[in-house]
């Protein structure tokens, strides 16, 4: 297996493909944007260039590493859901937590289908946060606030009669 730095990748993806390397690389830039997210609703997690790439033969591995904030369990937790339904004729990425996603070995001509479900689901898993986990998770605080500010009032309250009762 042939390991190749970009610059390396770029000229073997000339001679493999006109473009190649550059469409790898840059696939996750030409993402469209959702515009149901705004401003305040970016996503959590995004991808950076693809990383580690791999050939061999007509086969290509790489790894698409997080920017961004960098994912925590909840989110991965909705990620993995997805893959529970990852498309069968696809090659599932491997969840790498700390660094990102390993994708391949898959075949060089299925890259750009490839890439763009894997940020589909990145974008899914960043939308099931933002629009279902996170605001469980709000509400989960805030009921714990309510309940310790109500054992505050309950003792100030408890302690203010028994002062009064006793003395």
């Amino acid at each position: 297996m042939e390991a190749l730095d970009h610059r390396g990748f770029e000229d073997a993806g000339e001679s493999f493909e006109p473009g190649f390397g550059r469409r790898l690389r840059g696939a996750h830039e030409r993402a469209e944007v959702d515009a149901s997210w705004g401003v305040e609703r970016a996503p959590l997690v995004t991808l950076g260039s693809a990383t580690q790439i791999e050939l061999d033969g007509h086969e290509v591995r790489f790894l698409v590493p997080f920017t961004g904030q960098r994912p925590n369990e909840h989110w991965l937790q909705a990620f993995r859901g997805l893959l529970r339904s990852w498309p069968l004729d696809l090659v599932e990425p491997r969840l790498d937590e700390g660094r990102g996603l390993h994708l391949g070995p898959l075949p060089a001509d299925r890259v750009e289908e490839h890439v763009e479900a894997l940020k589909s689901a990145v974008a899914e898993a960043s939308r099931i946060y933002t629009d279902e986990i996170e605001p469980e998770l709000r509400r989960q605080r805030e009921e714990v606030l309510r309940r310790e500010e109500e054992e505050r009032r309950l003792r100030a309250d408890v302690e203010s009669r028994l002062k009064a009762l006793l003395g």
